[in-house]
């Protein structure tokens, strides 16, 4: 019943805002020697109805898509609904120390997870400039 009403609040709030979302998917988030990895279920989504896209500062990555029921079955009586169908989006605030290499992030589905891996940009050391003074 808390989950019920916990929902219902959630899909009121979401849809003052013009947004209609009715749930988010669990997801986990860690980090690797050399990425941050997140990793969200989503089954029954398809590559088609989903969208990862990373912020211009890199510093959220959003995950919206839906995934529908796909069997178009009438139901006459529910006994009892606990899977989530429709449009969703989630947004993660990345780790405020963590540079992203924007060209090497993959995404992909596979058992009904979506694993994100955004390797870390590295930074190789740069040899010793000395830098000249001019008289002005």
């Amino acid at each position: 019943m808390t989950r019920f009403t916990e929902d219902a609040l959630r899909a009121f709030l979401d849809n003052q805002g013009g947004v209609t979302r009715f749930w988010q998917p669990a997801a986990d988030v860690h980090e690797t020697r050399d990425a941050l990895v997140i990793k969200l279920e989503l089954a029954g989504a398809t590559t088609e109805t989903l969208s990862v896209t990373l912020s211009g500062d890199g510093r959220h990555l959003t995950v919206a898509g839906s995934r529908g029921e796909g069997s178009g079955e009438v139901k006459t009586l529910c006994h009892q609904l606990e899977i989530y169908f429709g449009p969703f989006e989630r947004t993660f605030e990345l780790p405020e120390d963590f540079r992203v290499d924007r060209d090497t992030i993959t995404a992909t589905l596979k058992n009904g997870f979506l694993t994100i891996r955004l390797p870390e940009r590295s930074f190789s050391a740069m040899p010793t400039r000395k830098i000249p003074i001019s008289q002005g």
